[in-house]
C-alpha cells in the first residue's frame, strides 16, 4: 500500500510539474560539484542551490508539510525531505529534483541524518510521538517503526520535537530519544533469515536522564589500557522553569547497558536564561564546544567532565564548525545577527561577523546546516529568516557573496561531487 502511493504521488508531481518544480539548466560544461539542499518551511519547498556559482537550480514543492531538515539518503543521490507536519517523507532525486513520491511513517519525521551503511537502513525519528522507523534506503520501504504510539508534549528547554536527533550506538544498535518522557532507549536490530526475511528489532536498555537530551555528541570506540571501550557523550538540553542546567552526560556500554559514568553542567547559576541544543567536538578530541542560548560557548574537558573555559558567542548559540586547517572556528548564533569567530588553540573569540538582519517573523536568524569548501577557504550558510545563502570569506572574515533565495531555508545537507570533494565531507 504504501509503495502503491508512493506511485500515485509521484504521477501526480509529475503530472503538476509546472506549478511544482523549477530547475535551471546545466549543460555539461556547467556540471555541479556542490550542491545545498535546504528544507523551507515558509514555502513548503526544498531550495537547491550551486555552491560555486552561487545560484538557485531548483525549487521543488514537497507533498508533505512543514520541511525542515533535508537528508541524502544513505550515500545515493537523491534526498529525504522531513515533512515535520505531515506522517510522511518527500523522496527527491537529487540529480534530476524529480519527485519520487513519499514514505509513509507512523508519526510525523524529525530527524533522518542517521544512515547506517551495514544495514543500509537510515534511522528517522518522530516529532509528534516518540517513535522511530528504519528505512531501507534502496527501496524506500519502511522495515520497522518502535516507541510508543502516542502524542506527547515536551517542557524542556529544546522545543516541542517529542525525540531527540537519531543516532546508532554500533552495527545494529541504535538510539530513540525520548524528549518527554526523559530517556534513552537502546534498540537491537538483526536481519531474520529464512523465506520470509525482514528485521527482528528488540528493546534492551532503557535510561532516565536529567532532561530532555538533544542528541549523542560522541562515540569512543578507541582502546584503554587494552581494552576496546565504549564510551558515549550526549547534550541533556536543561530545563530552565525547574532551574536545572543544561549538561554533558557520559555512558558506558558495558553488559549489554548504558552506565553513566559523568555528568558536566555548564553553570549553577542564571540557569534561567540557559539552554543548550547542540556540541560539537574540538579537533583535538579532548575538549568540546557546547553553545547555550544565553550567548556563551562552553569548553568542557571530556575525561575531566567540567567546564574549563567560558567563551562569549551570540543569543542563541548553538552549532560550532570547526576548521581545523585554520585553527578557527565558526559558531553559528541562531538568535543573532551575526556568526563568532573562535581561535581554537587559545580558546578566544577573535571577531563577530554580521551575516543578517534581524527578523520580526519569528524565525531562527542563522539556519542549522552550514558547509566549509574542500579548500578550507569558504563557509557556507543561511541567514533563515531573511532567506539569504551567503559565503563566508575565511581569510578575510567577511562576508562576500549572498543570495536571496526568499523564504526561510532552515536545515539541509550539502552533496558533494567531483576528485575535490573525496574524504572531505
Amino acid at each position: 500500500m504504501r509503495k502503491l502511493r508512493r506511485t500515485i504521488v509521484s504521477l501526480l508531481v509529475t503530472l503538476l510539474a509546472g506549478t511544482f518544480i523549477f530547475v535551471q539548466s546545466v549543460s555539461a560544461e556547467d556540471e555541479l560539484s556542490i550542491r545545498a539542499f535546504y528544507g523551507d518551511r515558509a514555502l513548503d519547498r526544498v531550495v537547491v542551490i550551486d555552491v560555486g556559482t552561487m545560484g538557485e537550480i531548483a525549487s521543488i514543492s514537497t507533498y508533505g508539510a512543514d520541511p525542515y531538515p533535508v537528508d541524502q539518503a544513505g550515500t545515493l543521490e537523491k534526498v529525504y525531505a522531513i515533512t515535520r507536519g505531515s506522517d510522511s517523507i518527500d523522496v527527491i532525486d537529487a540529480d534530476s529534483f524529480e519527485h519520487l513520491g513519499i514514505i509513509e511513517l507512523e508519526h510525523y519525521p524529525r530527524s533522518s541524518e542517521a544512515y547506517n551503511p551495514v544495514l543500509g537502513l537510515q534511522l528517522v525519528t518522530g516529532a509528534d510521538k516518540p517513535m522511530a522507523t528504519l528505512i531501507e534506503v534502496e527501496t524506500d520501504e519502511v522495515v520497522a517503526s518502535v516507541g510508543d504510539n502516542t502524542l506527547v508534549s515536551p517542557i524542556d528547554y529544546g522545543g516541542s520535537n517529542a525525540t531527540g536527533h537519531p543516532f546508532w550506538f554500533t552495527d545494529n544498535k541504535f538510539a530513540l530519544i525520548d524528549r518527554a518522557n526523559r530517556n534513552i532507549q537502546m534498540y537491537h536490530v538483526t536481519r531474520r533469515k529464512g523465506k520470509n526475511d525482514g528485521w527482528k528489532v528488540m528493546l534492551i536498555d532503557s535510561i532516565s536522564t536529567p532532561t530532555a537530551v538533544h542528541h549523542f555528541v560522541k562515540r569512543d570506540t578507541s582502546e584503554l589500557n587494552g581494552k576496546q571501550r565504549h564510551t558515549y557523550y550526549a547534550l541533556s538540553e536543561g530545563a530552565p522553569d525547574e532551574g536545572i542546567s543544561p549538561s554533558i552526560l557520559k555512558y558506558l556500554f558495558k553488559d549489554g547497558r548504558l552506565h553513566l559514568m559523568g555528568e558536566a553542567a555548564l553553570a549553577t547559576e542564571d540557569i534561567e536564561d540557559m539552554g543548550s541544543h547542540h556540541a560539537d567536538v574540538h579537533p583535538n578530541g579532548a575538549i568540546m564546544y557546547v553553545g547555550s542560548t544565553e550567548g556563551n560557548i562552553y569548553v568542557v574537558h571530556m575525561e575531566k567532565m567540567k567546564v574549563m573555559k567560558t567563551i562569549k558567542a551570540g543569543l542563541g548559540a548553538g552549532h560550532t564548525t570547526f576548521i581545523p586547517e585554520r585553527d578557527i572556528a565558526v559558531v553559528t548564533n541562531h538568535k543573532d545577527t551575526f556568526v563568532s569567530i573562535i581561535d581554537t588553540l587559545t580558546h578566544q573569540n577573535i571577531k563577530d561577523v554580521k551575516v543578517s538582519e534581524s527578523s520580526d517573523s519569528g524565525e531562527i536568524l542563522q539556519s542549522h546546516s552550514s558547509f566549509v569548501s574542500p579548500d578550507m577557504d569558504f563557509f557556507y550558510a543561511f541567514a533563515t529568516a531573511t532567506g539569504i545563502f551567503y559565503e563566508l570569506n575565511l581569510e578575510t572574515l567577511e562576508v562576500e557573496r549572498t543570495l536571496d533565495t526568499g523564504g526561510t531555508p532552515l536545515q539541509g545537507v550539502f552533496m558533494c561531487q567531483g576528485a575535490e570533494c573525496e574524504n572531505k565531507m
